[in-house]
């Protein structure tokens, strides 16, 4: 600029001084209510446009439609373990500044084995095509020991008060991480086709297994996965973490690779039926310790939770394809731009960490947000 910062203030209290004359002549009023209304600069317009800039490349990385589950506007009726949790909104979320949401990146941004991958020398991966799993939300939930309410599995059968109190409202797949201070949960909507795959039992299995060979590849891993053991299932859930907008040293730690998750992770499944006279469809929950892991991992959940407020990560899964049969893989599902500076609580009354963040976050009503 070529102009000085001395000169331009300046020409501010000059511009002041004028309009407090000309309105002195038909109306006085004293200088100190005059409202102070600053000139237009270059830099405003610079960054304005700078902002706009940011903001379409953000919107462009949510490539599917909102979560239709029936009711999810409308908080759900009060359960027996307390009030629905407010489940976190999807990206774009204007009224937070697009903090506290969530959004399903673009399937394309994940490279995947393709149908050539195990007969190749030199194996090359390909953009995967669109996902399995429909992700319908995703909740961040902070609790500890001293709550009465710590880092637990089985969260299904525990809370049914998460997803906003609208959990099981569609046949739901439910992966969560048990952090050593709370739970990162995400929630995908599993089509009508896999349900019977899902409830299969010894007398339909032969039947079943019959039927994979009419399934597209992608199809007929995710069949194996929900119809076969735990041993085979940890052996074919595979992570793919990417922190996209966070510190260096935690983007270097979460940089996109894969991992076989249980062979990292103590998990467990669980299946629950559907209940008809309750209203509750299939689900079918991931549970993944955290807590159990090693230092680096650890470390890394921790880092997680300390930079909350400038973290941006996406957590995407896919079935790895072991056979011919199963390539091309192809992403199961992902919940990406997970940005999270308030977290919810799972009614830790007497937490510290809840007093933490009502101190932040400038009382009850802000933390439920």
């Amino acid at each position: 600029m070529s102009m000085s910062m001395s000169n331009k203030a300046a020409l501010k209290r000059a511009s002041v001084t004028r309009r407090s004359l000309v309105g002195s002549a038909s109306s006085p009023r004293p200088r100190s209510a005059e409202r102070y209304v600053p000139e237009p600069d270059e830099d405003d317009d610079l960054v304005a446009k700078q902002a706009n800039s940011i903001a379409l490349h953000l919107r462009l990385r949510a490539d599917s439609e909102p979560l239709e589950v029936p009711g999810a506007s409308e908080p759900a009726a009060s359960s027996p373990r307390g009030q629905p949790i407010p489940t976190l909104r999807r990206y774009p979320v204007a009224e937070t500044m697009n903090c506290n949401c969530w959004s399903e990146p673009p399937h394309a941004s994940f490279m995947v084995r393709g149908g050539t991958y195990l007969r190749e020398k030199k194996p090359t991966k390909v953009p995967s095509g669109p996902y399995l799993l429909r992700a319908i939300g995703a909740d961040v939930i902070l609790t500890d020991e001293s709550s009465g309410n710590p880092p637990c599995t089985s969260i299904v059968s525990k809370y049914s008060t998460i997803l906003g109190g609208h959990l099981r409202s569609v046949p739901t797949f439910v992966i969560n991480f048990v952090c050593p201070w709370g739970l990162i949960l995400n929630y995908y909507e599993i089509p009508e086709s896999f349900l019977p795959y899902l409830r299969v039992d010894e007398k339909s299995r032969s039947h079943l297994r019959g039927t994979l060979s009419g399934l597209e590849p992608h199809e007929r891993s995710l069949a194996r996965f929900l119809m076969g053991s735990d041993k085979e299932r940890d052996s074919s859930l595979k992570l793919i973490p990417m922190a996209r907008e966070a510190s260096i040293l935690l983007r270097k730690m979460v940089d996109g690779t894969p991992a076989i998750i249980g062979k990292a992770l103590p998990t467990t499944y669980t299946y629950y039926p559907a209940d008809k006279a309750r209203g509750w469809a299939d689900c079918f929950e991931v549970d993944l310790d955290v807590t159990s892991t090693n230092s680096v991992g650890k470390t890394a959940c921790n880092m997680a939770r300390r930079y909350t407020s400038s973290l941006t990560v996406d957590l995407g899964f896919v079935i790895e394809g072991s056979k011919d049969d199963e390539l091309p893989e192809r992403m199961l599902g992902c919940v990406g731009r997970l940005d999270f500076p308030y977290l919810h609580c799972v009614e830790p009354r007497a937490s510290a960490l809840r007093r933490r963040c009502l101190a932040i976050c400038g009382g009850e009503s802000q933390l439920r947000s």
